[in-house]
This record gives C-alpha cells, structure tokens and sequence, in this order.
C-alpha cells in the first residue's frame, strides 16, 4: 500500500511475473549477443576486457566491480589530497566509467578524498574528485583503488 497526492492508500499495480520473466528472458539474449560481439572485436580490445565482461555476465552479484577495467600505459595525473597543500605527480593504472586504480608515492587510507586532473593531452579539463577504497603496497609504489565522486568519467 502507498499513499497518493490525496492522502488516500492505494495498492501498488502487481508486476505480472509472465511478463517480467519475459522480459529477463530478452534481457539475457541481448546481454549474451554483446557479449558474444566483445568476443569477436577481443584482439581490438585492451587485453583482459573481454574477460572482465565475461565475470560480470556470468555472476553480477558475486563481483565486486560495476563495470570492467581497462589497463592502460600509466597516463600521468596531478593529485591532492584535500586538506593538504600542494600537489604531486603519480599515474593512473587503469579505468572504468566508476573509478580508477591510480599509483601515489605513499599510502592512502581508505576513505581518504584526492582530487585528480589529467594533462590536457590526455583529455583533462578538470579536477575530479575520488574516494580511495583500498591501497596497496607494490614493485612500483602504492596502488589506490578509487571511486570517482564527481560526475566527469575519468577517461
């Protein structure tokens, strides 16, 4: 029940299950055909793309990531950290439309606010703001998984 402009309860129309089940069903036939057509472009595509889709076709409740990351050559980035003056040089790892794995010169704490801005040639216009959800020690530095906070894709 729920209560329209009027003050008035009225029951919530029922979702006919034939339909929604229809539905599902085209839904999955038009997720196996992308699928099948990333399969086909996979050596246009940067390597473990295609493998990345694959996991979230095959179990979207299991992984963790909303969308597949793509690897790229370590794009350059300014970053702050808010609350803290200045600004350092460090490298985005790789990207999705909701985040970025970037690699900083000390660690970060999860939670922690940095602001990011790509060089010009690389398509920065702005700072965008990420929330660091993890960082870990590697060969090259500290490696922050990020998720974007302000609405600009990073890449």
């Amino acid at each position: 029940m729920s209560i329209n402009d009027h003050g008035e309860e009225v029951s919530a129309p029922e979702f006919d299950e034939v339909i929604y089940n229809r539905l599902l069903d085209k839904t999955r036939g038009v997720a196996d055909k992308a699928l099948n057509r990333l399969r086909e472009l996979s050596d246009q595509l940067p390597a473990g793309t295609v493998e990345q889709v694959e996991r979230l076709h095959d179990n979207p409740v299991k992984e963790r990531r909303k969308a597949a990351r793509v690897k790229d050559s370590s794009i350059p980035v300014a970053v702050q950290m808010v609350d803290i003056p200045g600004e350092g040089g460090t490298a985005i790892k790789d990207h999705c439309p909701t985040g970025m794995a970037i690699l900083l010169p000390c660690p970060a704490g999860p939670g922690t606010i940095l602001r990011l801005r790509m060089p010009p040639e690389f398509g920065g216009k702005e700072w965008m703001t990420v929330e660091v959800k993890y960082c870990r020690k590697t060969e090259e530095g500290w490696v922050a998984g990020c998720e974007l906070l302000s609405e600009q894709a990073p890449i």
